[in-house]
Parts: C-alpha cells; sequence; structure tokens
C-alpha cells in the first residue's frame, strides 16, 4: 500500500470513528430546549409585508410564519429534524406528524390526549373545514392547568375568549389588525377550533422550570407592577405563570375587581337586578352593589353581559364613578384597545387595567390596625388606632372628646350623646346599611390633611378618612398638645 493511500484511510477512520463520537454523545432532543427558544421570542412582531426573521431563515420572508416560527423554534432548541419535522405549511406539517405516528386529535374531536409542554398545537376553521382537512395556525403547547392548554403562538394575536371563533374568523379584517407578534394565548381542552397535537420524539420530556410570568413580552418592565397586584390580590392572573397583558377582562371581572378594591359589599333594598345576572351567578353579589352605587348606569334591555370584555369607555366611567363615590376626584386613566377591538365590541387591555390599578392603590393605599397600646404623657388610650406607613393615627374625634382644647375646624362636631365606635363594633356586627359609606368593607384609606388647632398654634396634619371617619396623625397631634407619646406593645 503506498503512502497517499495510507493517509487516505487514516484520514477516513478519523472521520468515521469523529462521526460515531458525535453520533455517540449527540446532546439529547429537550423539549424545555424548543419551549426556552419560544418564550424568548414573545413579543417579536413582523416587519412590514408580514416580514418575519423566522420567513427569513426557513426561505420565506414575507409568508404567513406561525409555522416557520414553530419550526425555527425546533432549530433553535438543537432537535434533529426527523424527531421533530419541520415546514411551513400547517396542513402539510400535520401529514408529517401522522406518517410518523406522532399526531393524536383533540377533545373537541372525540379524543382525550392531554398535551404536554412541547408538543406542537394545530388549528383549524371547523366552521368552514369540520373535516380538519385544511389546518390554519399552529403554536407550541406551554402547559395545561384548570382545563386549559396555554400556548406560544407566532403570527398571531392576542385570541378573544368573550367571543366564539366562528364570529371572531367571520369579521376578521387584516387591514383593521396591528401587526402580528409572538404571544401567549390559552384555550379550553375542549376548543371547537383545535385540531389535535404534533408530538415530537423528544428524548427528554422534563418541562421547562419556569419563574413568575412568561408572557408579558413589551410589558416586562411592568413586571413588578403585576406581580404585587397579583400578590395582594387586587388582579388575579390568568394561570401560574401568565398575567396576559393584551388580553381582554369581562366586565363581570372588572366589575368585581373594583367593588373589591374599594368594598363596596351590599345594596339597597330597592336595586334592581340585571336580567342576566341571577342570584345564582358568582358577580351577583359584585354587580349588585356597583349598581346600587351607581357605578354601572343603566344599560340597555337590562342586560349587563358579565361575558363580555369590557371597553376603554366602559372602564374609564366605572372607575371614575367609583372615585367620586368614594369622595375623590375623577381622573383620565389610558385604556388602549385590544388586538381585535374591531370585532363586535372594543375592549381594553388587561395590562392598562393593571396600570390603573396600580395607579389607585398609591392613592387610595392600605392601612392596619395598630396592635399595641398608645400612651400620653403615660396614661394609656383606649382608641381604635392605624397604622399608615409605619405612622399611627387616631380618629380626630377621639382627640377632641379627650382634649376639649383642641379644635378640628374641618372636622363636624358628632351628635350629642354618640359613642365613638370601633370599626370592629360597628363593621362586624351588623348588615352593611341602606347607604353604605364609601370602602366601608376594606382597609383602605383615602390620604387627606386635616388641620389641628390650639390656641394660637395651627398644624396641617397628615390624616386619612377610614370607612367614612377621619383619623389624623398621632405624633402630630401630640406635639401640638405638648403631650411625650409612646406606643407599646401588648
Amino acid at each position: 500500500m503506498n503512502l497517499p493511500h495510507l493517509v487516505r484511510s487514516a484520514a477516513a477512520c478519523i472521520l468515521a470513528a469523529v462521526l460515531l463520537c458525535s453520533t455517540a454523545y449527540a446532546a439529547p432532543a429537550k423539549s424545555a430546549d424548543v419551549v426556552a427558544a419560544a418564550l424568548g421570542e414573545v413579543g417579536a412582531a413582523e416587519g412590514p409585508g408580514e416580514y418575519s426573521k423566522y420567513g427569513e431563515w426557513y426561505g420565506l420572508p414575507n409568508s404567513y410564519w406561525c409555522d416557520m416560527f414553530v419550526s425555527w423554534c425546533a432549530m433553535k432548541g438543537n432537535i434533529p429534524a426527523e424527531k421533530f419535522p419541520r415546514h411551513c405549511s400547517c396542513t402539510d406539517h400535520v401529514k408529517r406528524f401522522v406518517k410518523m405516528g406522532r399526531y393524536q386529535e383533540s377533545m373537541a374531536r372525540g379524543n382525550s390526549y392531554i398535551p404536554q409542554q412541547g408538543d406542537v398545537i394545530f388549528f383549524y376553521n371547523n366552521v368552514r373545514y369540520p373535516s380538519g382537512s385544511v389546518k390554519n395556525h399552529t403554536g407550541l403547547v406551554l402547559y395545561v392547568e384548570d382545563g386549559y392548554v396555554y400556548t406560544i403562538e407566532g403570527n398571531a394575536l392576542a385570541n378573544r375568549l368573550d367571543l366564539s371563533y366562528d364570529i371572531v374568523s367571520a369579521q376578521r379584517n387584516d387591514a383593521k389588525e396591528p401587526p402580528d407578534y409572538v404571544t401567549v394565548n390559552r384555550y379550553p381542552l375542549d376548543a371547537p377550533r383545535i385540531h389535535g397535537y404534533g408530538i415530537p420524539a423528544y428524548d427528554d420530556r422534563t418541562p421547562l422550570a419556569l419563574n413568575g410570568f412568561v408572557d408579558l413580552g413589551r410589558h416586562s418592565e411592568n413586571a413588578a407592577r403585576f406581580q404585587t397586584l397579583c400578590e395582594a390580590g387586587v388582579m388575579q392572573p390568568t394561570s401560574v405563570n401568565t398575567f396576559s397583558p393584551n388580553h381582554g377582562m369581562t366586565r363581570a371581572e372588572f366589575v368585581e375587581m373594583t367593588t373589591d378594591f374599594l368594598g363596596l359589599l351590599g345594596c339597597r333594598p330597592e336595586t334592581k337586578a340585571f336580567a342576566d345576572v341571577p342570584p345564582e351567578s358568582s358577580c351577583y353579589g359584585a354587580v349588585m352593589s356597583a349598581r346600587s352605587a351607581g357605578l354601572t348606569g343603566e344599560e340597555e334591555d337590562n342586560r349587563f353581559q358579565p361575558d363580555r370584555y369590557i371597553s376603554p369607555d366602559e372602564a374609564q366611567t366605572i372607575l371614575n364613578r367609583a372615585l367620586v363615590y368614594a369622595g375623590l376626584e375623577e381622573r383620565t386613566f389610558t385604556f388602549s384597545q385590544g388586538d381585535y377591538s374591531y370585532i363586535v365590541s372594543p375592549y381594553t387591555i388587561r395590562a392598562d387595567i393593571a396600570i390603573a390599578f396600580d395607579t389607585l392603590c398609591r392613592e387610595i393605599p392600605l392601612s392596619e390596625a395598630f396592635d399595641g397600646v398608645v400612651l400620653l404623657d403615660g396614661a394609656a388610650q383606649d382608641w381604635p388606632v392605624r397604622r399608615l406607613n409605619d405612622v399611627c393615627y387616631v380618629p380626630a374625634e377621639a382627640l377632641r372628646q379627650s382634649f376639649p382644647a383642641l379644635e378640628l375646624p374641618g372636622i363636624p362636631d358628632a351628635d350629642e350623646g354618640t359613642k365613638l365606635e370601633t370599626e370592629q363594633a360597628f363593621w362586624s356586627d351588623v348588615e352593611i346599611p341602606k347607604d353604605p359609606p364609601p370602602m366601608a368593607n376594606t382597609d383602605r384609606v383615602i390620604p387627606a390633611r386635616i388641620e389641628l388647632r390650639r390656641e394660637d398654634a395651627t398644624v396641617n396634619a397628615s390624616g386619612f378618612t377610614y370607612r367614612g371617619t377621619p383619623y389624623v396623625s398621632l405624633p402630630e397631634a401630640a406635639e401640638l398638645l405638648s403631650l411625650d407619646l409612646e406606643l407599646a406593645a401588648n
């Protein structure tokens, strides 16, 4: 054997060994890698002429790109094409999964399969193509929770859940829609629009660990505000890891959120119920309270339409009426329109609702009962003291009763013979009165300045109104009265 031949043979052996080693030690195909790639694109929007980087990668830069987005994510996750087929056509992509024996139809089509993270979800127009011969959209499954499948989709908008797909599909008009983007949507598992699921042949299906809200995209700068609102119970997330910032909120949810925030419970006996909100409805109490307080106004045909998304104008009106009811001034909030606002009725988005309520949380803060003893010049005072931002406040009338030399020009005198009641005694033992004072069932307060006067000395002290009762800063009052203040634990 001559030298050149030996060299070629040795090189061939080395190359074969390298290929064998690379095959033997190839990284396992992980569904988590595909999902991580998809989540990293949330919020990315198409350019003019439906341009997308996903289409450019595939070779069709100005085409519908939902399926190319899914294929791009598989590529980014380093999943071999024989385990996760690529395509640009949803209909043909399904055929490839069927040929692999890795396709499951949806619940709506009579199957019981529950999708897993990393599956490919396929949609179709079930009204126009009931046989399922044509698929028109796709995405990746994020997870399943409480009967909903959460998806990551490209070439998409935030879906409407208050209207059926046949209504939305029939009225869609590309000229009226914003550019498509990558978003997280959710659907009932039995939604008629879902055709089925392609199941890539992953080696490892360990779910991707998720932290916080993973669907914020362009709203990520407000992540802390959204998280704080949800932790405080002011607003509810749509699932454990989604906030759905671009989605709508139903009128019932918005009214429940508003009445809970202001603590409005109960209504006048003469309040008329809406025809479509019966007593057994979960939102009945909130809707009746809102109507009794004048927040909802009179609706056409006496119908509230609780399941329809709330519009920007409706959200603004209800919040302003609530502020006036609570004794505050009206204000203007920003309520932008959702992606499909031109279909049936306009609606605002959850992100704007959250920002509005975050603003109100700062303007109408929470107070807490002070669990301790107030000593003035060593004498204990039996007052229902509340604390706000680490400062104790006392009912203004309690101060006036205990220190007659103290004048409160802006606070009317209590009726003769009326005892000062603690909020616990008054609000816990009786039903809400016919005309409940604003915020009668919440620890939120309306900040105010309260004038305190003693002889020639005047202080414009900090204070607030709590359940209809004016409270004043205890340290400022003690200083004006020249009293030593001491707070002791029980």
